[in-house]
């Protein structure tokens, strides 16, 4: 049965939560960050309810939540873990956003059997400083919340899409300003106690690492140092974006963690008494947002039972917020792009959906430029539990459905598209209309959409044959390219000092020079190198003081 919605009640150690997808697939948990409601994930709802039962939940005080303060955030994950149990959920996935990754780095480290797989998205081990954060407590308590929520859109999105979308501006402004003060510092002061850099080693989970290339929040050498840290961990950072990356960058989010938790899920050591299913389904390989899975397609998934249904409880209707942008209109008013909200009220009102009814009404909407993280692929029959589902709204980041299949070529040419822009970036894309229009398609779809979308090594190991190969026919230029894009990817320093001193025995001295002259140019601009992860673990960190986490 296709659950499209369900609001809970919730009592003093649970958390307020709703649930979004299929009842009889596995679980994945979405946690917010500081000063946002549920509504931040509104645009990877849609793929990720394809394969995912997606409970997303609000932090106390925020969209209408009690306000409840917390005390840490070993607080906030165990009042997530009664909401779980409440609802006999044993077993799930976990991606979390800045203080939402805090407690997903919690699980693991305190309750890793409960995790099947995880993903930190903004976090860092440490945020800013203590006394940062217990300025930013001052601040709210002699001011209020809104000179907090006038800067927030700043720390969160790039100046390009701020200047883009100023319907999405308001949206945060108001997000944050019906926020409860009391339990914004409460959380304030949760995050000014919250450092696991030392107990990094500990974490088991595997874990997808990911962050805006442009987060000053927790900037990607934080993000480098939960790479270093955890046992398995690989770094994702996304271009154009900043902390907010699910909102800002929603298609390549939403590609990032389908293809992770569909390769990274445990399947092993559920509990006995634990009745939730054990692992995703196996996504549809015509997925729009699906990249080439071989592991999926080779090693098949035991079929998940159902959950239990919840223990009884009134479904109540969705608290009033500030309005997300991605939200459908409500039924009892007319629609408006960003609604001036003073605060939540206190009586609650229905929520009829969460995407737009049309893309005109959805300010993160644009129809005219395709989706390039998406192959168009044919589009798959949905399985019986998704066709029970209304289907009032488009996907915005879906492929449209076409009427026959398109041809391989189109498929080889979206998938370079894909894979191109995660390695190497937007900017490194020829103009798709200009004189070598031919070449960049030949490049994009034999070297993107071929070699490196195999799946025989991974991408870190391309990276360093990459390396090595570019080394030897002296392309430095080439190599200083590359070698940001790896570093960038999660190869750390030390991997490639090493590449090129294996480089050095078999290609010769002089190309090895050549290229650690270049390597130590970029590992030093890019702050990739030792000193760089020593200098962010005592704390010495762009972003220390950012306005909002």
């Amino acid at each position: 049965m296709w659950e499209r919605e369900r609001v809970s009640e919730t009592t003093t150690a649970t958390l307020q939560y709703r649930f979004d997808g299929p009842e009889d697939a596995p679980v994945l948990v979405l946690g917010p960050s500081l000063g946002t409601t549920w509504h931040m994930w509104d645009r990877q709802v849609p793929e990720l309810t394809r394969h995912w039962r997606v409970l997303r939940f609000d932090l106390p005080g925020h969209g209408g939540a009690p306000a409840r303060p917390l005390g840490s955030v070993g607080d906030l994950t165990d009042r997530l873990l009664a909401t779980l149990d409440g609802l006999g959920i044993e077993r799930f996935g976990f991606a979390g956003c800045s203080i939402g990754g805090a407690v997903g780095a919690d699980l693991a480290l305190r309750h890793p059997g409960r995790l099947a797989s995880l993903a930190l998205v903004g976090t860092s081990a440490r945020f800013g400083t203590a006394e940062s954060w217990r300025q930013r407590g001052d601040v709210v308590r002699t001011s209020g919340l809104d000179p907090i929520a006038r800067s927030a859109p700043e720390a969160w999105f790039t100046p390009a899409f701020l200047a883009a979308q100023p319907a999405i501006v308001e949206w945060a402004v108001q997000m944050v300003r019906t926020t409860d003060p009391l339990c914004y510092i409460a959380a304030c002061q949760a995050l000014a106690a919250f450092d696991i850099r030392d107990d990094l080693g500990r974490t088991g989970s595997p874990a997808l690492v990911l962050v805006g290339a442009e987060d000053q929040v927790a900037p990607p050498a934080d993000a480098r140092v939960l790479v270093a840290g955890i046992h398995d961990a690989r770094l994702a950072v996304v271009p154009a974006a900043s902390h907010l990356a699910p909102v800002e960058q929603p298609a390549a989010v939403t590609d990032l963690l389908v293809r992770h938790f569909t390769t990274a899920w445990q399947t092993a050591s559920v509990p006995a008494t634990g009745s939730a299913p054990a692992g995703p389904q196996v996504p549809a390989p015509g997925g729009p947002l699906a990249a080439p899975q071989p592991v999926a397609a080779t090693e098949p998934r035991p079929t998940p039972a159902p959950n239990p249904a919840p223990a009884p409880e009134a479904a109540s209707p969705e608290p009033a917020r500030g309005a997300s942008p991605f939200a459908a209109p409500v039924a009892a008013a007319p629609a408006v792009a960003a609604p001036a909200v003073s605060g939540p009220p206190s009586v609650p009102a229905p929520a009829v959906g969460h995407m737009p009814a049309t893309a005109s009404d959805n300010p993160y909407a644009t129809p005219a430029d395709p989706n390039p993280y998406a192959a168009p692929v044919p589009v798959p029959s949905p399985a019986p539990a998704v066709t029970a589902a209304p289907v009032s709204v488009p996907d915005p980041v879906s492929v449209p459905a076409a009427a026959s299949a398109p041809a391989p070529a189109a498929d080889a040419h979206a998938t370079g598209v894909r894979v191109r822009r995660e390695v190497l970036g937007e900017e490194n894309r020829r103009d798709p209309e200009g004189f070598g229009a031919e070449y960049d398609d030949f490049v994009t779809r034999v070297a993107w959409g071929g070699t490196w979308a195999r799946p025989g090594l991974d991408r870190r190991t391309r990276f360093l044959v990459t390396l090595t190969a570019l080394t030897t026919g002296g392309h430095l230029d080439e190599l200083a390219l590359y070698l940001r894009a790896a570093l960038r990817d999660g190869v750390t320093a030390a991997e490639i000092k090493e590449t090129f001193l294996h480089t050095a025995l078999y290609c010769g001295l002089p190309a090895a020079n050549a290229a650690f002259a270049v390597a130590e140019r970029v590992v030093a601009e890019e702050g990739a190198g030792a000193g760089a992860e020593a200098g962010a673990e005592e704390g010495e960190k762009p972003g220390e003081s950012g306005p909002e986490a």
